[in-house]
């Protein structure tokens, strides 16, 4: 038991080096500071300071044991007549009594402005330290008195602060909180023109405060202004500071970094500082000072990661819809293009200056896809043109490698800026090896059609822009109209040359092994999305073979055999069962297909076979669903409603040619090629590959003759022409554009065998 008891004494008793908690503000107190209630809070301290002194002697230490439990019921334990009442601190901010009279000064609160000053010269009689006490966030009351635009309220702290001693006014008004900011930058902060009149007459250098050379954070008033958008505040600032101000900003910027993003301020600040110098100190061991114009020195700095401020004003932007908020917002968002010009008009110098990556302001207009800044840079300085970044790269490669068409179209189509097409890069790569490199088939084909672009051109791994695109070219599962198969059949077409390698150990050193495992997962998943798709096209042409469009004969009185087609007969009605029919077959067959192609213990070959076939397969059921949807519709509406029957044939023949997107990039590549040849070379070209690339143009559209071409044969001559005119040569399109296919497809080989015939 005695062990018990002296275990419990030790934890009883207190810890004599523990560190005391700071004493609660007394809610009294702090409702009169607020107030600015001076002679209640006179009131106050001299009622618990008579108090206090009652409570000093021995004997009334042991007489007032029952008083001191009645005072901890009525006040809370915070207010503990042990300590200070002006040792009381806020619960969250620790503002101490002066800081809460200094932030509710002139106009707040329900006092008058004489009676805070009264408080405040009140408290600091009491406790003169707390003129220099510092709350949660470094802010001392000349901070709180500051950030309230009470320059009345500043005027009687510094006053406070030259007839103490704690510390020099100077040194007073140049104590920066936790944020490393001064109480200038609170007044600039609240707008206070009057505020910062009063700190800068009794410190005119304050503005410069803090320095670059300073610790921590070194963002001036001046910056702070700026990035706030107050320009009137920056302009009062500068004229009130005599030049003796810092244009400092974090992370190594300036006023001019923050003034990219202003439209009034950037022009305020070069009209303002056109004509200023500043000493700098040059030379090893800064033994050299010379006078430079400020914004010469301004438009060069840069920054932690190397950016000046034309870097930034180029890449302002480049976020989608810039132009909608520069349109809006013109007091507030610049235009890019016109903080470029006055940057430059300030310092040309400035667009030769790299970041820390070596990307000048060219590279990082065509980074953010900035076409007007790019023109403006090219124009101004037209051999920026050939700056290279760290990586060897022009502008024209950057805007290459991330797909950016505006810039590389602009590029490509001045004739003054050939001299950078081919320019290799560090690793020997030109810009058209970049395009290839990435597969963006609109750059790609941007630069292929300007023949001054090499074809032939080698990187330092002996490649050609042929051989970068076999190498691109993904192995395993693809589709036709994938972009690099698109980019190497096209460099083909133009006749790109291939490297010098032995195909063996080409494909030895660059072509990929077969992920057989990944390609299996690739094919299942492929055959379970196409099983989908053929299963419920089979399943809609299988309902729809039954409920056919105009409905049956129910008896014979209506003048057909009970139980067929009313519309059976015409031309229209044979080719919409024609097509649910091919549509049905056709998607049946895929899904047999998809099995065999899904089966994991099947060869991958067999299994790729199968893959194709059903693709092919489900191809032609998806138009042969499309044809029939528009047959069945025209067959109803046509007798009624012939505007709205046009209309859905041609949306469906616009589906159709949506569906067929190969034929639409086999255009894009001719294209490409007769910029690049010219029509003589393009033709003779397209004489040799008409065969096949006219079966790959029309196999899509086979199934579509077999639909509209079988009915016209085995049918009524009369009614079918009568079809064939409503459908065809009234209503559609297709039969032209089927003929010109054929035309252009067919027509050169015949033409060029007709030739040969004759000469032989």
């Amino acid at each position: 038991m005695a062990d018990v008891a002296g275990n419990e004494a030790e934890q009883a008793a207190p810890d004599i080096n523990a560190r005391q908690p700071p004493a609660v503000l007394d809610p009294q107190l702090f409702m009169a500071a607020r107030r600015g209630d001076s002679e209640r809070l006179k009131e106050l301290l001299l009622l618990r300071n008579d108090g206090d002194q009652q409570q000093g002697g021995p004997a009334a230490a042991t007489a007032t044991t029952t008083a001191q439990v009645i005072l901890e019921v009525d006040r809370p334990p915070a207010a503990a007549p042990l300590l200070h009442l002006l040792d009381g601190l806020t619960g969250n901010e620790g503002d101490s009594l002066l800081h809460v009279v200094a932030a509710c000064g002139d106009g707040h609160g329900h006092g008058h402005g004489q009676d805070f000053l009264n408080c405040a010269k009140m408290i600091y009689r009491g406790r003169s330290g707390l003129l220099v006490a510092r709350n949660n966030r470094g802010n001392t009351p000349l901070h709180c008195a500051a950030g309230a635009g009470n320059a009345g309220m500043i005027s009687c702290i510094i006053s406070l602060a030259a007839a103490g001693d704690e510390t020099t006014v100077t040194e007073f008004l140049r104590m920066r909180n936790k944020c490393g900011e001064t109480a200038l930058h609170q007044a600039v902060r609240a707008g206070s023109k009057a505020s910062m009149d009063e700190l800068m007459s009794v410190d005119p250098e304050l503005a410069a405060v803090p320095s670059e050379a300073d610790e921590g954070n070194t963002t001036s008033p001046l910056y702070l202004a700026i990035s706030l958008g107050k320009e009137d505040i920056a302009e009062h600032l500068i004229q009130k500071s005599n030049g003796k101000l810092s244009c400092s900003g974090p992370d190594g910027r300036n006023v001019l970094h923050a003034a990219v993003t202003r439209r009034k301020a950037l022009p305020m600040l070069l009209e303002l500082f056109k004509d200023v110098t500043v000493q700098v100190q040059q030379g090893e061991g800064a033994r050299r000072v010379s006078t430079v114009p400020l914004l010469s020195q301004l438009t060069m700095q840069r920054d932690i990661d190397g950016s000046t401020p034309l870097h930034l004003a180029a890449s302002t932007d480049w976020w989608s819809g810039a132009w909608v908020v520069s349109e809006r917002f013109e007091h507030i968002w610049p235009w890019s293009k016109s903080t470029t010009t006055l940057l430059l008009d300030a310092n040309i110098c400035s667009a030769y200056q790299p970041d820390n990556k070596g990307l000048y302001p060219i590279h990082i207009a065509a980074l953010a896809e900035n076409l007007d800044v790019t023109k403006v840079l090219l124009q101004r300085c037209p051999d920026c043109a050939t700056l290279q970044d760290g990586k060897g790269r022009t502008f024209l490669h950057v805007a290459t490698r991330l797909g950016i068409y505006k810039v590389a179209r602009y590029a490509c189509g001045q004739p003054e800026l050939s001299t950078i097409l081919n320019v290799h890069d560090n690793n020997g790569d030109t810009a058209l090896h970049h395009a290839v490199h990435v597969g963006n088939l609109v750059v790609f084909n941007c630069l292929i059609q300007n023949p001054k672009v090499d074809l032939s051109i080698a990187n330092k791994d002996e490649l050609t822009p042929l051989d970068l695109s076999w190498v691109k070219i993904p192995r395993g599962l693809s589709y036709q109209s994938h972009p690099r198969i698109v980019i190497s059949r096209t460099l083909l077409l133009v006749g790109a040359p291939a490297g010098g390698s032995r195909s063996d150990l080409f494909r030895e050193k660059y072509v990929r092994e077969i992920d057989v495992e990944k390609v299996s997962q690739d094919l299942a998943n492929t055959t379970q999305a196409m099983g989908i798709v053929s299963v419920l096209i089979a399943t809609v042409t299988f309902a729809s073979a039954f409920t056919l469009p105009g409905g049956y004969y129910q008896s014979a009185s209506d003048g057909g055999v009970p139980g067929t087609p009313i519309l059976a007969g015409s031309y229209a009605f044979s080719a919409f069962i024609l097509a649910d029919a091919l549509a049905f077959i056709c998607s049946c067959l895929a899904t047999f297909s998809l099995v065999f192609a899904g089966v994991p213990a099947m060869e991958l070959t067999v299994r790729y076979k199968h893959t194709e076939i059903s693709t092919t397969l489900l191809h032609a059921s998806g138009g042969s669903l499309i044809a029939s949807f528009a047959l069945g519709l025209y067959l109803v509406l046509a007798p009624i409603a012939h505007a709205v029957a046009i209309t859905v044939c041609v949306i469906s023949s616009g589906a159709l040619v949506f569906g067929n997107m190969e034929t639409w990039q086999m255009l894009c590549g001719l294209n490409t090629a007769r910029a690049r040849l010219g029509i003589q070379r393009l033709f003779a070209t397209w004489c040799d590959l008409a065969p096949a690339a006219g079966l790959f143009a029309f196999s899509p559209f086979m199934i579509l003759i077999v639909i509209f071409g079988i009915p016209a044969i085995i049918g009524n001559p009369d009614k079918t022409l009568s079809s064939l005119q409503a459908i065809f040569w009234k209503e559609g399109i297709a039969v032209f554009i089927l003929l010109s296919l054929f035309i252009v497809v067919m027509g050169p080989p015949l033409i060029r065998l007709m030739v040969q015939r004759w000469k032989w």
